[in-house]
């Protein structure tokens, strides 16, 4: 998981928030890979700030709405290596319009009403 903080993470926040000095709070859920020490204490050192989420909110987490996209593109997709489907899979991400992107963190202030409104139950999203 520090490989794709270290890859991914910080040098995507560097192009979309800290470059133009905005600030931003990364979101993830508690899956123990991302709360582990090493992790952790990685993500302070770095200044990443992080938002407290609920365990076991798939309502409230976008990825859930990507992976979705992500599962719908690849059906029909014949993959027969566990190497075809990464590259796939990449190349789908890859693709993602960065309406839909945007339209996701945009969505946050009512996922988050959404789930109040239903005292933490299911939600349309």
């Amino acid at each position: 998981m520090l490989q794709i903080y270290k890859k991914a993470l910080l040098p995507s926040a560097k192009r979309g928030f800290i470059s133009k000095n905005e600030d931003w709070i990364f979101q993830e859920d508690n899956d123990p890979k991302h709360r582990s020490k090493l992790c952790t204490e990685w993500k302070n050192q770095s200044g990443i700030v992080t938002f407290n989420w609920p365990s076991q909110s798939p309502d409230a987490n976008p990825i859930e709405n990507v992976w979705a996209y992500i599962k719908q593109k690849l059906r029909g997709k014949r993959t027969h290596t566990l190497k075809q489907l990464s590259c796939e899979i990449r190349r789908i991400w890859r693709s993602l319009p960065l309406e839909y992107a945007v339209n996701l963190v945009e969505s946050m202030p009512r996922r988050c009403q959404a789930i109040i409104d239903a005292d933490g139950d299911w939600t349309h999203y």
